[in-house]
This record gives structure tokens, C-alpha cells and sequence, in this order.
């Protein structure tokens, strides 16, 4: 029932976001979870601050990225507005610099989406943005619909409608867990599969390519490697390196506390490329963003300093030179961009819409708005 009700919001949502078609000029950045605060020691972004501003502002700016923040930017249900947009000039000067070129889409989140009732903020707020393919389309949302209390209800629910009229605060919701998370991702998996249309969320907060977490991809890899290697035969040290790591990934897989994604999310053996996610902006290791790029599509790190091994690293930023609107840089040490994944946007849509015609579903970029 609740995978029903979803699939018809994601339905709904992708029949009234604004389309935008995908070329070989097409450049997208994806971040998602800033959750900015009041820059103080509780504000889980204010540690990353220089290096978000030096990234976006000195690499994806001037390269002509439109920048997506999908959801959750702001800490509504920690902070006040007045206050995050007090402590963070810099980088609302930035967002202005992307928008002022036309070149910055926000989508809310269920952690700033008070701001609908806010007519003095400076953006224009979406429920979710369709960038529209040859074969299928790819959905932008935050994906918190996937979730208690939001599933199967959209942003003009009775529910939603309540708090937004009449309270100073939504709703306590608790944070997801691991199980919860994967419920999430299993959901949105299902209604994006089953409606042949591409997701990229940021609502999960781990990162996701092609329908796979990266663990669940390192998984699947060496079995793919591995059943190579036993078609040709024979024994050698790569064999055995293999087999351990087989071995390893079984192991840790087995006593995990959180279920595995990929092809845990159906039963089918052919999983479809369809569910992305950038993870949350600050990760372990850096920042993390989901990248188009003509026809090339990216899960990217930025790194900082020499973390990251020189032959990985495509690109860096410098805290040296000057940022965005002539501004001095703020760091100290280079940032070094590091592609974790990437695949081919328009043979991705291909293999989502086939997947989806098997199982008799006509693929949602191929549908028009009126008729859903």
C-alpha cells in the first residue's frame, strides 16, 4: 500500500515540476543536507563552510553548473531563519551569484519546509525538478516522501497544511536509522522503477549510483570478477585475491546490523540503474556531490589536501585563489576532486525504460503532464 501511494506522489510531483531538457550542454551539480544553522559548535555544517564556498564557488560557478540544492539547506527544526541567514552571508551571496544567472534550482526538504510559508524568501521554491531524456526522464526530489509521516501525501496534504498554517515548528520527526533508511531507499527504488523514470534523491544520505550503495557495488564487482575468472580457469594470485575478497564481502555482509541495497531492493536479477543519491555534502571524507555533465553523469569527491591519491583526482581547488565575486580564498590547503562513479545518462534512461516495459509500464519521461 504504501509503495501505491508513493509511486502516485512521485507521479504527481513529476507531473507538475518544471521540465528542463537534457543536451550535451547540460550542467548540473547536485548537493543535498547542508541542514545550515546558526554557525555556532551545534551547526554540523559550520566545520565545512570554507571548503563548500571554495568548491562551489571557484569550480562549478564559473564552469557554468546549475547548481541543485535538493532539500534540507536549511535547519528549520534546530534554527530560525533570521539566524542561519545571519551566519551565513557568504554563501547565500553565492547561491545569489548562481541565481542571478538563472543557473540555481532549490527543492525543499522536510527540514526547511517551512519556508513555504515565508513570502520574504529569496528563491524560488520547487517540490522537485524533471530533467527530461530521449528515452525516460530523471526526477529531482529530496525523497522524504518515501518516509512516516510523509508517504503517500503530498505538500498540500491536510497534514502538511496544518503545520505550515498554524504552527512555529513541524512536527517532531525522528531522524531515520539504517533500517529506516533502507526502507526508504527500497520505496523510492520500487515507485521510480515501476513508473520508468529515474530518481535522484538526498533524503537517505548515503550515496547511491545506479541503484546500488557503495559497498553493494564493491560487492557485486569482485562476484562479477570472480565468475570471470572461473569461466577461464585455473589459479593465480589475482584468483586468490579475488576469492578473499568474495570471501570478506560475504562476511561483512552477513553480520551487517543494516540490509544491503542493490539487488535486495527486488527479487528480479536485473536491477534497474534507476536510484541515485550524493549522500549528505559532508561526508567522512570530504564533500560529495552528483554531477551531469552532458552525457556523462557522477558521483564526485572533493578531498582535502593530499587524501586523495594525485592519479584519482581529476581536478583541485586552491584556497590561494580568488572565490567567487572576487572574493579571497579561504583555504589552506587544495581541495582534489575524486569521480567515484559515472555512467552514460542517456544509456542509463534507455535501461530504465526497458526494464520498465518488461514489467508493462509505459516510462514516465515518455508520459505528458495531462495524463497523470
Amino acid at each position: 500500500m504504501k509503495n501505491a501511494k508513493l509511486a502516485g506522489s512521485l507521479s504527481d510531483i513529476a507531473a507538475h515540476s518544471p521540465i528542463e531538457k537534457l543536451s550535451v550542454e547540460s550542467r548540473y551539480v547536485v548537493v543535498a543536507d547542508l541542514r545550515m544553522g546558526d554557525g555556532g559548535k551545534k551547526d554540523e555544517l559550520a566545520a565545512s563552510k570554507k571548503a563548500l564556498f571554495a568548491v562551489l564557488g571557484r569550480w562549478y560557478l564559473p564552469r557554468g553548473y546549475t547548481l541543485v540544492l535538493n532539500g534540507d539547506v536549511e535547519d528549520l527544526r534546530s534554527y530560525w531563519i533570521k539566524d542561519i541567514m545571519a551566519a551565513w552571508p557568504e554563501i547565500y551571496a553565492l547561491f545569489d551569484a548562481f541565481a542571478e544567472t538563472g543557473r540555481l534550482r532549490r527543492i525543499v526538504g522536510e527540514r526547511d519546509l517551512t519556508l513555504l510559508r515565508l513570502s520574504s524568501y529569496p528563491y524560488e521554491l520547487l517540490h522537485g525538478m524533471r530533467l527530461e531524456g530521449e528515452a525516460a526522464s530523471m526526477l529531482v526530489l529530496h525523497g522524504h516522501q518515501a518516509s512516516p509521516p510523509y508517504v503517500g501525501r503530498d505538500y498540500l496534504s491536510d497534514y502538511i497544511q496544518h503545520w505550515i498554517g498554524s504552527s512555529k515548528r513541524p512536527p517532531a520527526v525522528k531522524g531515520l536509522d539504517d533500517r529506516e533508511r533502507y526502507k526508504a531507499e527500497r520505496r523510492l527504488y520500487r515507485a521510480a522503477s515501476g513508473l520508468g523514470m529515474a530518481l535522484i534523491e538526498g533524503h537517505t544520505k548515503r550515496s547511491i549510483f545506479e541503484s546500488y550503495a557503495k559497498r553493494d557495488f564493491l560487492a557485486a564487482e569482485v562476484e562479477r570478477l570472480f565468475r570471470e575468472v572461473e569461466t577461464r580457469g585455473g589459479s593465480s594470485a589475482i584468483d586468490k585475491f579475488i576469492g578473499l575478497c568474495r570471501k570478506e564481502a560475504r562476511a561483512r555482509g552477513s553480520g551487517s546490523r543494516a540490509p544491503r541495497s542493490g539487488p535486495g531492493y527486488d527479487e528480479r536479477r536485473d536491477v534497474s540503474p534507476c536510484l541515485f543519491c550524493p549522500g549528505r555534502v559532508v561526508g567522512a571524507r570530504g564533500l560529495r556531490v552528483l554531477e551531469i555533465e552532458g552525457d556523462a553523469l557522477r558521483l564526485a569527491r572533493w578531498i582535502k589536501g593530499d587524501r586523495g591519491a594525485a592519479s584519482r583526482s581529476s581536478a583541485e581547488v586552491s584556497g590561494k585563489e580568488a572565490g567567487a565575486g572576487g572574493r579571497q580564498g579561504l583555504l589552506g590547503k587544495p581541495y582534489r576532486r575524486v569521480e567515484s562513479r559515472t555512467t552514460s545518462v542517456s544509456a542509463m534512461l534507455e535501461r530504465v525504460a526497458a526494464l520498465a516495459r518488461e514489467e508493462g509500464e509505459e516510462p514516465e519521461g515518455r508520459r505528458s503532464p495531462e495524463a497523470d
